[in-house]
């Protein structure tokens, strides 16, 4: 009798929570992401549009894992009021190589064949006058860097 309820109740959450989906109120809310890189990382970025999630590998670790989300933007998002900082010439191969380092050390923790597709099909070119920013916590275990390419945001985040 008791296995019956618990079908009943575990249909009941799967209908509403598609239909949650289905009514787009189960997406991506643009305040919370904002808030949630403000809050973690020290760093506002502007509400984007749209989100695709590029790579979620978590490690056996519980929160440990690396994660990299790309952030749309209908225009180019302006940068102005943000911690970002524009990349200069001198700042271009500095994150150039914290991408390299997050690339390298990200494939060495045996992904499969798609994450790998995956995280080299996403890659920004880091040019002059693009903004980017980098935070490291807990030294250097913890690190969030974010790319601002034209009207995409990158964002990666690795835990340790």
């Amino acid at each position: 009798m008791k296995k019956k309820y618990y079908f009943i109740l575990l249909f009941i959450i799967l209908v509403t929570a598609s239909l949650y989906i289905l009514t787009g109120k189960g997406g991506m809310d643009p305040k919370v992401v904002v808030d949630a890189y403000k809050q973690e990382w020290g760093v506002t970025i502007p509400p984007p549009t749209a989100e695709s999630p590029i790579l979620a590998h978590e490690l056996a670790q519980a929160g440990s894992g690396q994660w990299v989300t790309l952030y749309e933007y209908d225009k180019i998002p302006s940068m102005t009021n943000t911690e970002m900082e524009e990349v200069t010439k001198e700042k271009q191969a500095y994150y150039q190589k914290l991408l390299n380092k997050f690339k390298e050390d990200t494939l060495d923790t045996g992904l499969t064949s798609d994450m790998k597709k995956s995280l080299q099909d996403h890659e920004p070119t880091i040019e002059v006058g693009d903004y980017a920013y980098y935070r490291a916590k807990n030294d250097g275990k913890d690190y969030f860097l974010a790319i601002q390419e034209k009207k995409q945001l990158y964002t990666y985040t690795w835990h340790e």
